[in-house]
Parts: structure tokens; sequence; C-alpha cells
């Protein structure tokens, strides 16, 4: 996988790129691509993938301005402006928000859309808890938090120090944007309509981040004008792009083969 570097206003972001066809942007999730590499690899068999870090992880700058998600959209937003061509969008968790955020300033580069287990919209009343506490969960008990099988957490003592280091970064940068609201935006809901093309919702059927059970067909049904089309991947967690990279893959690239082929058709009739 390549790695280089793309300015962004005066926003340094760091890129990791791999693949060949069309592009795709991949936003990362908590962890940022500490265990991406699976899903980008099986991206990678159908798609340009273009895969930031958030400013504030890895090796990306994060100005002082730049502090709440639609922050991060708006960077993305101009990110897809200097690409200039039809680009899908897929986020993971977190990333999955900046995602949703960045649909609904509807950027003209914007193809289609993939939301991997994503976060940022609460449907729960004021006291209710619509995502697990990760800082306050004891730290034996956030396997089978983020996995459907505990079994398949990365092993954190065999990380090297500098992975171990990225790691702390990611979380502190997580904290910074996802404390308080925890894990949402309360007006992204009623925004997601806008969402002008089409749209996938992915998720694990053993999420027990999310604590709502109906959390993803919920959140697909608010996207533009009739919902999004929702996949429930069987014997997966909140962590369902590590847990099961293929069939994610699999999922985008036939979101993909729709959006790409109304776009073209258009193209082929001189339409814009």
């Amino acid at each position: 996988m390549n790695r280089v570097s793309r300015t962004i206003g005066d926003v340094s972001l760091d890129v990791h790129e791999a693949g060949s066809g069309p592009t795709l942007l991949f936003l990362h999730g908590e962890d940022g691509l500490q265990w991406s590499g699976p899903v980008l690899a099986e991206l990678a068999e159908h798609f340009s993938v273009v895969a930031p870090h958030h400013p504030g992880w890895g090796g990306s700058t994060r100005p002082e301005y730049i502090g709440e998600v639609r922050d991060l959209a708006l960077v993305y937003a101009e990110f897809l402006e200097q690409l200039g061509e039809p680009v899908l969008v897929a986020g993971c968790s977190f990333g999955g928000w900046v995602a949703a955020e960045l649909a609904i300033l509807r950027p003209p580069a914007l193809a289609a859309l993939a939301l991997i287990a994503p976060t940022g919209v609460k449907f729960g009343r004021r006291d209710e808890r619509d995502f697990a506490d990760i800082w306050i969960a004891g730290f034996d008990e956030l396997p089978g938090i983020w996995y459907g099988d505990p079994a398949a957490a990365p092993d954190l003592s065999a990380l090297s120090d500098e992975d171990y280091l990225a790691l702390a970064i990611a979380q502190e940068a997580t904290a910074r944007y996802c404390w308080k609201p925890y894990m949402h935006n309360p007006t992204l809901r009623y925004w997601l309509r806008r969402v002008p093309v089409p749209s996938m919702v992915i998720a694990g059927d053993r999420d027990r981040f999310a604590l709502r059970p109906d959390y993803a067909k919920e959140y697909a049904a608010l996207i533009g004008p009739q919902g999004a089309e929702l996949r429930v991947l069987p014997d997966a967690g909140h962590r369902v792009e590590e847990e099961r990279p293929a069939q994610v893959a699999q999922c985008v690239a036939e979101l993909a083969e729709t959006a790409l082929g109304g776009v073209r058709a258009m193209e082929r009739a001189g339409r814009p």
C-alpha cells in the first residue's frame, strides 16, 4: 500500500492508497487504520482505495479550529473536490458518522455511500444509552463489546511500542470528537434525508456496541428520500469490517455497480 501526503487547506492528510478501478474514499473508525489492512486489501480488488487518517489520527495534522465531526466532513468535502470524479465513500463506525455528515453536504463528486456499523445518530431518550460506554467498561469487557466473537479482537500485548502509541493517540482523538454528546450529533438524524445518492448500511448481527437491537435498521430508514439498503452480516459484531472483510467489500462492490452504472448511463445520455 502506497503512503502519500495530501494537503487540504491547512490540513496535511496522511493517506494510504491501493488498488485500481473506481475511486473509493475509506473513512476509518475509532482505532484509525491500525486493523484495517484486511478490509482495505479486499476493497482494493474492486477499487482505487484512498484511505486517509482523520486529522488527529496517524500522521494527519489537526489545526485548532477542527474540533467537531462536521469539521472533518468539510475537510473531506474539499478532498472530494480535488479528486474531481465520482467517488464512493465508505465509513466504518466513527468513520461512518463522518461519512454521513459528508453526504448531507451533498458534494457533487459523491457517487454512493456505504455506512459500515455507523455511529452519529441517537434514537433513545435523553436518559437512555444508544451505545456502550467504552470509557467506563472494563478492559476485559471491550472485546465482547466491539466484536461478535471476542476471540477476534487483536492481541494488544503483541503491539510494538510504535503501534501502541498510535492506538493511544487514536483513543485521545476519539474522545475529542465523541465525548460529549457521546457518539452522536443531536441534529444529524434530521438531515440524513438530504443524502442524494444510492446508499447502504452494513452491520453485524452481534453488534453489542450499538445497544438498540434495530439501530442499523433505524439508521438506514433515515437516509435519503426512501431509506438506504440494509445488509446484516451473520456472526459479526460492531467491528464487522475486521471480522468479515471480504463480505463487506462485496457489499460495497454491489452498491458501486448500482451507483456507477447509473452515473455512466447519464454520461452516455449527455446529462450532468
